[in-house]
């Protein structure tokens, strides 16, 4: 079942990121040299709100998951967690608010080039919704009810994206006052009906405000699925002793929690802040298709932790050691070959995906498909370390990995950063301070989960490693005689590589005929059908 479970979360992310694509790819041809440039003021200013996120959160997120997946009183548990969100966010939105008054009204400060102040505002509307959002994904996720998990995160991408093509189509006026160097006056892909002129206007003149907006309205539609999900749940009020609780879990995380989300963001804001919002959108554009391999481990992951959490609360370690390995080796099995076929077409699933206009982003690109490896590999080994109810442990393990990309960032990012003479800086730097940091994390879970559970180091990521690189150098060689990769040529090399990376698997007999009933069994779509059908008809 968790292998079912897992399938669908590929699915649906798959469904979301390919969607996503399709409204990035038409910002990108409607609006040109100019899309780089908004979506790195977007995702400058998510990241920005984003490094104040902490503060809604402080670890208590995990405490919830874990609490549930325990068996607690779950009506106990949803309204420990739902007062703890009303207090964080709140503060969060009175710490955001209050920061920027002083910043502006006291130190009469503005705002960086690479941002908007009202983006800022928008972007925190974004992280209000989504914190309220968390208070019914994390309870499907203890319950490992991953369809009710993953349908609200679905909508707001089908929700997101028409709403994002409408504003595309708007065009972009005064472009030039956001950035002179662009030289531009006015973006208009086509004019719409004289009755909508009006309104394409006001969209035009604000175009990188309403792009942003989108993203809030696409976080509502979530908000609203989630809760018509949670429906019928018990809520009820909650005691001294669940908060003691909740508290107990969540005490040892909060610094790392804090530095962990600081961590994730820093890199989009120190590079708005160095360089631009341009580069702000190649980095993170690079982001949106290299994180695309992680939904396989993210998908695994998001059922590890409360499988983990069960077994050990019965103190079944074999169970947790024979789970981990086999996810481990499914993971690594899946992921190696995606990293190495996007590394070989980078330039041309950039111009699929996106347009011509993000070919700065290849560089990058590559750089972040390593970090992605190592992270799909590293994610079994971080969840034993929760999932064992040790997060102390997770705590001092989270700092230092979070501490260590936060000095690589700040030594790697400035235009004279440390790595500049060899041409790694701005978001090539971020993007290896990144894979650093994911080296030196995956090297400390890989020795903490072998002292815990007695989880022994594989040697398959290797050989699927190996198989990978050989099908990298077949498809490269074949994409030499081509002057143009097109998206069906991206198609037929996939069916290729496809071919001969489980053949070298199967001449070493690491790809069996149980492995291939084991996949055909988890996407066979009756089951899955009825897996889907079963869960959402439970309303407690």
């Amino acid at each position: 079942m968790i292998a079912r479970k897992s399938m669908l979360i590929v699915l649906t992310q798959g469904i979301n990121a390919i969607i996503g694509f399709v409204g990035l790819l038409i910002l990108a041809k409607f609006w040109g040299n100019f899309a780089p440039t908004a979506l790195g003021i977007v995702a400058f200013a998510m990241s920005f709100i984003g490094m104040f996120g902490f503060i809604s959160d402080l670890g208590f997120g995990g405490a919830h998951i874990k609490r549930v997946s325990e068996g607690k009183d779950l009506g106990k548990c949803i309204g420990t967690y739902v007062v703890v969100k009303l207090i964080l966010t709140t503060t969060m939105v009175a710490v955001v608010l209050g920061g920027i008054f002083i910043w502006k009204g006291l130190l009469h400060q503005g705002f960086y080039d690479a941002t908007k102040e009202s983006v800022i505002y928008i972007m925190l509307l974004y992280n209000v919704l989504m914190s309220f959002v968390y208070i019914s994904l994390h309870t499907f996720n203890a319950r490992e009810e991953i369809a009710k998990m993953q349908f609200p995160m679905v909508s707001e991408t089908l929700f997101r994206v028409p709403l994002m093509i409408l504003v595309a189509s708007a065009g972009a006026a005064g472009v030039s006052i956001v950035n002179p160097e662009l030289g531009y006056d006015k973006i208009q892909p086509f004019g719409w009906p004289s009755f909508l002129r009006g309104a394409q206007d006001f969209i035009a003149s604000h175009a990188v405000g309403s792009l942003a907006s989108t993203y809030a309205l696409g976080v509502f539609a979530m908000l609203i699925l989630g809760f018509f999900f949670f429906r019928g749940y018990p809520i009820s009020r909650p005691n001294k002793e669940y908060f003691k609780s909740y508290f107990a879990f969540a005490l040892p995380t909060m610094l790392v929690s804090t530095i962990a989300v600081i961590s994730t963001n820093i890199d989009r804001v120190m590079i708005g802040y160095f360089w631009s919002a341009e580069d702000v959108g190649f980095y993170f554009s690079a982001q949106k298709i290299a994180f695309f391999v992680l939904v396989i481990a993210s998908s695994v992951g998001a059922l590890l932790f409360p499988t983990i959490s069960s077994y050990h609360a019965k103190n079944q370690l074999s169970d947790i050691r024979k789970t981990v390995n086999l996810a481990l080796r499914y993971i690594s099995m899946t992921a190696c070959p995606a990293v190495v076929f996007i590394i070989v077409f980078r330039k041309a699933v950039i111009d699929v995906v996106l347009s011509s206009a993000f070919y700065p982003a290849a560089p990058v690109l590559i750089v972040l498909l390593v970090y992605v490896l190592i992270a799909s590999l590293m994610h079994p080994y971080a969840l034993v370390v929760t999932g064992m109810n040790r997060p102390g442990l997770a705590a001092k393990t989270s700092f230092i990995i979070c501490v260590t990309n936060i000095v690589l960032n700040t030594l790697f990012i400035p235009k004279n950063g440390v790595l500049s003479i060899f041409g790694i800086n701005g978001s090539t730097g971020a993007a290896t301070a990144t894979a650093i940091s994911g080296f030196v994390s995956l090297v400390i879970l890989m020795f903490l989960s072998k002292r815990l559970v007695g989880i022994k180091i594989s040697k398959k990521p290797l050989l699927h490693m190996s198989a990978a690189c050989v099908m990298g150098c077949l498809l490269y060689y074949l994409s030499t005689l081509t002057a143009f990769v097109r998206w069906y040529h991206l198609v037929f090399f996939g069916i290729i590589g496809l071919g001969v990376y489980l053949g070298i698997l199967y001449l070493f007999k690491e790809f069996t005929k149980d492995d291939l009933n084991f996949f055909l069994d988890t996407v066979n779509p009756k089951e899955m059908a009825k897996y889907v059908k079963s869960e959402l008809k439970r309303k407690d």
